[in-house]
């Protein structure tokens, strides 16, 4: 169900062989404003065979969008047939699961979990720019002892201190664990990072602080 109003989307990440109907829905994250998928260069129209249904907690459906498919180039010369899925759909307070469907058949489901407080396990055991040996450019961050949960994934974005921008460095991470890679950041002498644990439909700040970069 959703719980978190400021969420009015959810941004859907999934992969579609329509050779062979094979396929499934990597990550599904929050978000508060479309990203503009639908737009995308290299998009073709939504595929009748291929749907995203969404139904309530009865198992009900509530909608249907047709995805978005975006073709593999096939080196072979045969005709593209495996796609990625980025769609956006807007989240209702009765949405309580997202099933990708092929030819009428559900070939994968997700149903969102609870946004789980970490707080104090992830500020206990996290590294924050700790450099790796032997390739100090390279900067471990968070942990890996938070446990894995199904429908949970972990973002680590950052802004270096001569933007304004934040950056999306790694996103649908199964632990809360990251390398920043301080080439990233030319010219930069520190660095706000941002992690941020994503249930599906909600989403939760872990942790933010700035870290030294020379």
């Amino acid at each position: 169900m959703v719980n978190d109003p400021a969420n009015n989307f959810a941004h859907v990440i999934a992969n579609i062989d329509i050779a062979n109907g094979q396929g499934g829905i990597d990550y599904v994250l929050p978000s508060r404003m479309r990203t503009g998928s639908a737009i995308d260069a290299g998009a073709t129209p939504g595929d009748a065979q291929v749907r995203l249904v969404l139904k309530d907690a009865s198992g009900k459906e509530i909608g249907s969008v047709r995805p978005q498919l975006r073709f593999e180039t096939c080196d072979d010369g045969e005709k593209p047939h495996r796609a990625l899925i980025q769609q956006d759909v807007e989240l209702t307070g009765d949405l309580a699961e997202i099933g990708l469907e092929f030819k009428g058949e559900t070939i994968d489901v997700f149903r969102p979990e609870q946004a789980e407080a970490i707080d104090q396990q992830f500020q206990e055991t996290a590294n924050w720019g700790l450099p790796l040996p032997g390739d100090p450019g390279k900067l471990a961050l968070g942990t890996p002892k938070v446990p894995e949960r199904a429908g949970v994934s972990y973002m680590v974005q950052a802004k270096p201190d001569n933007s304004d921008q934040w950056q999306t460095l790694s996103v649908g991470k199964s632990t809360p664990e990251f390398i920043v890679d301080k080439n990233q950041f030319p010219g930069a002498s520190s660095l706000e990072l941002r992690i941020t644990q994503n249930a599906g439909f909600e989403s939760r700040t872990v942790d933010k602080r700035t870290i030294k970069l020379d």
